[in-house]
Protein backbone atom coordinates (compact mmCIF):
# COMPACT_ATOMS: atom_id res chain seq x y z
CA UNK A 1 0.00 0.00 0.00
CA UNK A 2 1.04 3.47 -0.73
CA UNK A 3 0.74 6.45 1.75
CA UNK A 4 -1.41 8.71 -0.52
CA UNK A 5 -1.39 12.05 1.87
CA UNK A 6 2.43 11.66 1.95
CA UNK A 7 2.70 11.58 -1.79
CA UNK A 8 0.58 14.28 -2.58
CA UNK A 9 1.31 16.79 0.47
CA UNK A 10 4.14 18.09 -0.73
CA UNK A 11 2.85 18.77 -4.39
CA UNK A 12 -0.78 19.67 -3.68
CA UNK A 13 -1.63 21.90 -0.61
CA UNK A 14 -4.15 21.05 2.19
CA UNK A 15 -7.80 21.65 1.73
CA UNK A 16 -7.43 21.33 -2.21
CA UNK A 17 -10.17 20.02 -4.58
CA UNK A 18 -9.97 16.18 -4.88
CA UNK A 19 -11.96 14.02 -7.46
CA UNK A 20 -11.83 10.57 -6.86
CA UNK A 21 -12.70 8.70 -9.96
CA UNK A 22 -14.55 5.36 -8.96
CA UNK A 23 -14.68 5.72 -5.06
CA UNK A 24 -16.04 1.92 -4.86
CA UNK A 25 -16.78 1.38 -1.47
CA UNK A 26 -14.89 4.18 -0.03
CA UNK A 27 -11.28 3.11 1.19
CA UNK A 28 -9.46 5.87 0.62
CA UNK A 29 -12.42 8.75 0.85
CA UNK A 30 -11.70 9.07 4.65
CA UNK A 31 -7.95 9.41 4.37
CA UNK A 32 -8.23 11.52 1.15
CA UNK A 33 -11.07 13.38 3.16
CA UNK A 34 -8.99 14.41 6.56
CA UNK A 35 -6.18 16.29 4.25
CA UNK A 36 -8.49 17.98 1.53
CA UNK A 37 -11.91 17.96 -0.19
CA UNK A 38 -12.60 14.97 -1.71
CA UNK A 39 -15.62 14.46 -4.11
CA UNK A 40 -16.16 10.73 -4.79
CA UNK A 41 -17.41 9.26 -7.98
CA UNK A 42 -19.03 6.28 -9.67
CA UNK A 43 -20.22 5.18 -12.91
CA UNK A 44 -23.75 3.83 -11.65
CA UNK A 45 -26.87 5.02 -9.30
CA UNK A 46 -26.83 1.88 -7.39
CA UNK A 47 -22.76 2.07 -5.83
CA UNK A 48 -23.43 6.51 -5.45
CA UNK A 49 -26.29 5.32 -3.35
CA UNK A 50 -24.25 3.56 -1.40
CA UNK A 51 -21.77 5.91 -1.11
CA UNK A 52 -24.02 9.09 -0.12
CA UNK A 53 -25.19 6.69 2.63
CA UNK A 54 -21.86 5.94 3.87
CA UNK A 55 -19.95 8.96 3.76
CA UNK A 56 -22.74 12.07 4.64
CA UNK A 57 -20.41 14.75 4.47
CA UNK A 58 -18.65 14.08 1.45
CA UNK A 59 -19.80 14.92 -1.81
CA UNK A 60 -20.71 12.08 -4.67
CA UNK A 61 -21.37 12.41 -8.08
CA UNK A 62 -22.10 9.98 -10.88
CA UNK A 63 -19.38 9.65 -13.14
CA UNK A 64 -17.55 7.94 -16.37
CA UNK A 65 -13.92 7.26 -15.78
CA UNK A 66 -13.17 7.62 -19.16
CA UNK A 67 -15.65 10.62 -19.95
CA UNK A 68 -15.06 12.51 -16.87
CA UNK A 69 -18.30 14.96 -18.16
CA UNK A 70 -18.48 17.05 -15.32
CA UNK A 71 -18.39 20.56 -15.45
CA UNK A 72 -16.57 20.62 -11.96
CA UNK A 73 -13.07 21.89 -11.52
CA UNK A 74 -10.23 20.21 -9.61
CA UNK A 75 -7.06 20.51 -8.05
CA UNK A 76 -6.19 16.96 -8.49
CA UNK A 77 -7.88 13.79 -10.13
CA UNK A 78 -6.94 10.36 -8.38
CA UNK A 79 -8.35 6.61 -8.96
CA UNK A 80 -7.08 3.51 -7.48
CA UNK A 81 -7.21 0.41 -9.57
CA UNK A 82 -9.99 1.83 -11.32
CA UNK A 83 -8.48 2.02 -14.86
CA UNK A 84 -7.51 -1.97 -14.47
CA UNK A 85 -10.07 -3.36 -16.32
CA UNK A 86 -9.62 -0.83 -19.69
CA UNK A 87 -7.16 -0.87 -22.82
CA UNK A 88 -5.07 1.74 -23.48
CA UNK A 89 -6.65 3.57 -25.71
CA UNK A 90 -9.55 4.38 -22.68
CA UNK A 91 -6.70 5.19 -20.37
CA UNK A 92 -5.84 7.85 -22.91
CA UNK A 93 -9.23 8.99 -23.55
CA UNK A 94 -9.94 9.26 -20.16
CA UNK A 95 -6.34 11.30 -19.28
CA UNK A 96 -7.24 13.72 -22.36
CA UNK A 97 -10.56 14.62 -20.61
CA UNK A 98 -9.06 14.79 -17.01
CA UNK A 99 -7.26 17.74 -18.59
CA UNK A 100 -10.37 19.92 -19.48
CA UNK A 101 -11.27 19.46 -15.46
CA UNK A 102 -7.74 20.35 -13.92
CA UNK A 103 -7.32 23.71 -12.75
CA UNK A 104 -4.31 25.46 -13.75
CA UNK A 105 -1.33 23.08 -11.80
CA UNK A 106 -3.56 20.49 -11.82
CA UNK A 107 -2.35 17.31 -10.89
CA UNK A 108 -3.38 13.77 -11.48
CA UNK A 109 -2.29 10.66 -9.25
CA UNK A 110 -3.24 7.46 -10.30
CA UNK A 111 -2.82 3.73 -9.03
CA UNK A 112 -2.64 0.61 -11.50
CA UNK A 113 -2.40 -3.03 -10.49
CA UNK A 114 1.29 -4.07 -12.50
CA UNK A 115 -0.32 -7.21 -13.57
CA UNK A 116 -3.14 -5.75 -15.21
CA UNK A 117 -1.15 -2.40 -16.96
CA UNK A 118 2.39 -2.44 -18.26
CA UNK A 119 3.96 0.51 -16.29
CA UNK A 120 5.97 1.93 -19.66
CA UNK A 121 2.90 1.88 -21.34
CA UNK A 122 1.55 4.11 -19.04
CA UNK A 123 3.85 6.14 -18.25
CA UNK A 124 4.35 6.95 -21.70
CA UNK A 125 0.62 7.55 -22.25
CA UNK A 126 0.80 10.13 -19.36
CA UNK A 127 3.87 11.44 -19.86
CA UNK A 128 2.14 12.69 -23.64
CA UNK A 129 0.11 15.54 -21.61
CA UNK A 130 1.72 15.36 -18.21
CA UNK A 131 4.93 16.16 -16.37
CA UNK A 132 5.78 12.80 -14.21
CA UNK A 133 6.45 14.06 -10.90
CA UNK A 134 6.89 10.98 -9.03
CA UNK A 135 6.34 7.75 -9.66
CA UNK A 136 6.87 4.23 -7.91
CA UNK A 137 6.07 0.75 -7.85
CA UNK A 138 5.87 -2.03 -5.29
CA UNK A 139 5.52 -5.90 -6.15
CA UNK A 140 1.80 -5.53 -7.04
CA UNK A 141 0.67 -1.99 -7.37
CA UNK A 142 2.39 1.19 -9.30
CA UNK A 143 1.57 5.04 -9.08
CA UNK A 144 2.55 8.07 -11.10
CA UNK A 145 1.54 11.43 -9.90
CA UNK A 146 2.04 13.90 -12.77
CA UNK A 147 1.25 17.92 -13.44
CA UNK A 148 -0.49 18.96 -16.26
CA UNK A 149 2.09 20.80 -18.61
CA UNK A 150 0.01 23.48 -20.93
CA UNK A 151 -3.32 24.13 -19.60
CA UNK A 152 -4.16 26.10 -22.55
CA UNK A 153 -4.29 23.10 -24.39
Amino acid sequence: MFDIISILKDELPRFKKVLELGSKKGEDLKTLDGYYEVIASENEKVKTRYLKDEFIDIRVILLDVITVDTHKKVDCVYSKNSFDSFDLSEINESLKNQKKILNENGLIFHIFDLEKNDKNEILTLINSDYEIIKSDSNEKQFYVLAKLVDFNQ
